[in-house]
């Protein structure tokens, strides 16, 4: 019995586990890793994709998916920086998180009021974003010309990146939703079981709705601190971001079919996710190779759930 309670306690914490091995790897393979600079690297890094891991946690525990992040994160940036010498930063940065509003209805509206499936409805507006994106620019990058827009991201704010520190406060923020409030109970009620909270007078479509909106909406905050990060809208961006997220996620412990999962289990998983990527980065290996560790690190991940920990909850009961 106690050696179960030990694999237990192990299980729960796998994700810290294997945080500490990554660091310590990084550590060890390259001495750039633990400089001052490679530090800050990572932090902003971390931002593009932990921004976005924040509303995928909602749409995930609240029983849907969102495929459609990448393309929003794609749009936003060529957005803001398009629109820079026509309309202005301001208005280029309003319209970019607008536009990610928006994407974030149609998501809701197709998945609540039509019933279409959450990853072919967000497949098709992947799609559809991602060609808008190639098409108004030709498939041609757009640079920045607005010098303050270029150093957003990296502005130091009490010694961290504005990008950063965003981040943090929108993990604070989704941490408190989640965990302190009526809105963040529903939001487990309505993942958990559909039926029942509809029932017991949830408010299902608008929780549902509300989720893709937030999560859409993120992304294209990410977009906007990736183009100023880089000084530049590309449409080719974000082709891995889904993938990114959506391990991050699962990685972090969030039930894939709803109803359960934490923000610091999310956090946990961006860290690792981001760490190893920096890592790879360093290292030299190719983007390819990246996507296919990203790929094989949710595939294990999804068949750990599916396996271990269901055989560990029969056990213990």
């Amino acid at each position: 019995m106690r050696h179960w309670n030990w694999v237990r306690i192990i299980l729960h914490q796998r994700v810290l586990i294997v945080l500490v091995g990554v660091v310590l790897l990084g550590a060890f393979i390259s001495p750039e890793f633990m400089t001052a600079s490679n530090f800050q690297n990572v932090q902003i890094q971390l931002a593009t994709d932990g921004i976005i891991a924040v509303g995928m946690t909602f749409v995930i525990i609240s029983g849907g998916f969102d495929l459609s992040v990448g393309s929003v994160l794609a749009l936003a940036g060529l957005t803001a920086v398009g629109l820079q010498s026509s309309l202005g930063t301001p208005a280029g940065l309003v319209l970019a998180l607008l536009m990610g509003v928006v994407v974030g209805l149609v998501n809701g509206f197709l998945v609540t009021k039509i019933g279409i499936n959450p990853f072919i409805a967000t497949l098709g507006t992947m799609t559809l974003v991602r060609g808008l994106a190639l098409g108004v620019t030709d498939t041609k990058p757009i640079s920045g010309v607005d010098e303050n827009f270029a150093t957003l991201a990296t502005l130091p704010v009490l010694g961290i990146p504005l990008a950063g520190l965003i981040f943090l406060a929108v993990l604070v923020i989704g941490f408190h939703v989640l965990t302190s409030t009526v809105i963040g109970r529903h939001i487990y009620a309505v993942g958990g079981n559909l039926e029942a909270s509809w029932l017991s007078g949830i408010k299902i479509d608008a929780y549902r709705v509300g989720t893709y909106v937030l999560t859409s909406f993120l992304a294209a905050l990410s977009g906007v601190l990736l183009a100023s990060r880089i000084n530049t809208g590309s449409p080719v961006v974000g082709r891995d971001t889904p993938l990114t997220v959506i391990s991050a996620v699962l990685l972090g412990g969030t039930n894939m079919v709803g109803g359960s999962g934490s923000l610091i289990g999310t956090l946990e998983g961006v860290l690792v996710l981001g760490v190893l990527n920096n890592e790879m980065d360093l290292m030299g290996v190719a983007d390819y190779y990246q996507t296919i560790i990203r790929g094989a690190l949710l595939v294990l991940v999804v068949l750990f759930d599916r396996f271990y920990i269901v055989r560990l909850a029969r056990r213990a009961a």
